[in-house]
């Protein structure tokens, strides 16, 4: 068969991500960097049964197959902007974790808390909500961790500069805000603006208002060097 030929063939989701990051913005850029980041996956049928998950207990961290469900485009670039080079230096697709891909899949190693029924929970994630799951795979110590390998421009995990502080609204809204579904929510943000979401190649406004969602709250703040001001933190509109 020719190497030219193109080769077609489906593949279907086995579950599907319900996570703590509603949209894509303020979602951090690798995994394992916010490890207060919490994540569920549940199996759809006919994969959802216990006996799929038959030893996997055992195991301390899984690889997560997926798809990048909100940037699928009709055409690929053979070259992208990585954030960790200001945003402004490209290099190739292919030397890069960019998620707009030819084929818009990932890949995430994150932490297996716990194993309920055919629910697995994560824990130090960087999916977006409602992601589909391609398939799962138990990490390897011996085999998947290579001490010597070199990471280019990602040699290693970047620092997180940013101070955060919260308005006393945003305090109290935390300590309101803040249980069983949605653990460690004053943690979470901190950790999350701490890796400075914006885009690396927009300047500083400090009168500029971010905002994202998180659980099924709407998160604002202001942004000063490094210092982020937690304005506030409420349910989003229904």
């Amino acid at each position: 068969m020719s190497l030219t030929k193109s080769i077609e063939f489906s593949i279907t989701p086995i579950g599907i991500i319900r996570s703590c990051y509603g949209e894509k913005f303020g979602i951090p850029r690798q995994p394992g960097l916010v490890k207060s980041a919490t994540a569920t996956l549940e199996l759809s049928p006919p994969y959802n049964t216990p006996d799929a998950f038959r030893g996997l207990k055992a195991f301390s961290h899984v690889w997560i197959i997926f798809l990048f469900h909100q940037s699928i485009r009709e055409q690929w670039k053979a070259t992208v902007r990585p954030p960790r080079l200001g945003g402004n230096e490209r290099v190739g697709v292919f030397a890069s974790r960019s998620n707009f891909r030819p084929n818009p899949i990932g890949l995430s190693v994150v932490e297996l808390k716990e194993v309920d029924g055919t629910i697995l929970q994560l824990g130090g994630g960087d999916f977006l909500d409602q992601t589909p799951v391609l398939d799962i795979k138990p990490y390897l110590p011996y085999a998947d961790c290579i001490p010597t390998a070199l990471g280019a421009f990602a040699d290693r995990a970047p620092d997180a500069k940013n101070r955060v502080n919260f308005s006393t609204e945003a305090e109290q809204s935390v300590q309101i805000l803040e249980n069983e579904t949605r653990p460690a929510l004053r943690q979470l943000v901190c950790d999350m603006l701490a890796y400075n979401p914006r885009p690396a190649y927009q300047t500083n406004d400090p009168d500029r208002i971010y905002g994202t969602r998180i659980f099924d709250l709407e998160l604002q703040w202001r942004q000063v060097e490094s210092m982020i001001h937690v304005i506030s933190m409420d349910p989003m509109q229904r």
